[in-house]
């Protein structure tokens, strides 16, 4: 089905009139996909967070909607439905509507990348691509399907929200280790992490196996350096999204980090090794809209992302087996 653009483009001519100008100053192109209506109404209100920050056009495409739909919110906020158009379509619907020379960033909130072609011929034009994988699905499935696209796409600049919100959690690691307890770090022996979905729980466990050159060796083990068994276990507990605990243990030591939603701190814990030791770390929630911003600003650079997403593509690869 084609999309009847002419509409659309008058409106865009009508506003710059009333605006007194035909030039139009944006930092990017913010190009939304989805399918399902609630999560629409989230992604408008996200998206509208960052373009309120860094100036855009926002072309949203509401698959749920028929082609009757489309709708000039502003001169920089336009709204398609595109429920039966085709990945062509879509993409001269882009080529059309984009702001001048401003850079396409692809917010894609639906599930099935692998399979869906608007998805890969929306991409090959995008500067960056945005999807959050545990948003999609709790499970495995939504990540195994990022890890199988980058596989065969190497070139194609992506982040997942879902790695982003790692962020306190690695700091919290780090600091565990960032004095005398350094020489723990390479004789550690188990790590048990508790999260509400998966992608979480395997990009930290990617993260960390790739910081530390584990290379998986089994459903639930790592191989260090020297060749000795760390056995990790991931429990589905809390908030879908949200880390709760991660625990690191070696002969000596156990290291303990566990979320405190009232306070939004992390506690801390170091026990053993003749000495036990408390302290928090406070936890910056930056929100959705924050996350997208360094996603765009940073993502297509994240080499610790790549290593990441490699590492956690080889864990679930074992335990399919």
């Amino acid at each position: 089905m084609t999309l009847e653009l002419a509409p659309v483009l008058d409106e865009l001519g009508e506003q710059h009139r009333r605006s007194g100008t035909e030039s139009q100053v944006a930092t990017m192109t913010l190009v939304v996909f989805f399918e399902d209506a609630a999560i629409g109404k989230l992604a408008r209100e996200r998206i509208g967070m960052l373009a309120g920050k860094h100036p855009s056009r926002v072309i949203v495409l509401d698959a749920g909607q028929g082609e009757d739909l489309h709708r000039v919110v502003s001169r920089d906020w336009i709204e398609l439905g595109v429920k039966n158009s085709g990945a062509d379509v879509l993409r001269s619907a882009i080529a059309a509507l984009s702001a001048p020379e401003a850079p396409i960033v692809l917010l894609w909130v639906a599930p099935e990348i692998g399979s869906d072609e608007r998805f890969a011929r929306l991409s090959q034009h995008a500067q960056i691509v945005v999807y959050n994988s545990s948003l999609m699905d709790n499970g495995r499935a939504a990540l195994c399907e990022v890890v199988d696209y980058l596989h065969h796409h190497r070139n194609l600049a992506f982040a997942d929200v879902a790695y982003l919100r790692l962020g306190p959690w690695q700091e919290s690691i780090a600091t565990f280790f960032d004095g005398k307890d350094v020489g723990e770090l390479f004789e550690l022996q188990g790590v048990e992490v508790a999260c509400g979905s998966d992608p979480e729980a395997y990009y930290l466990l990617g993260w960390l196996a790739s910081r530390l050159n584990w290379r998986s060796c089994g459903s639930d083990a790592f191989l260090d350096r020297r060749g000795r068994r760390i056995t990790f276990e991931i429990e589905r507990k809390g908030e879908p999204r949200r880390i709760s605990t991660v625990r690191l243990q070696s002969a000596r030591v156990r290291f303990l980090a566990e979320a405190d939603p009232k306070s939004e701190t992390i506690h801390l814990s170091v026990c053993g090794g003749e000495r036990e030791q408390h302290r928090y770390r406070a936890v910056v929630n930056p929100g959705i809209a924050a996350l997208l911003e360094r996603a765009i600003l940073w993502g297509q650079n994240d080499r610790i992302f790549r290593d990441s997403l490699i590492a956690a593509g080889e864990i679930l690869a074992c335990r399919k087996e």
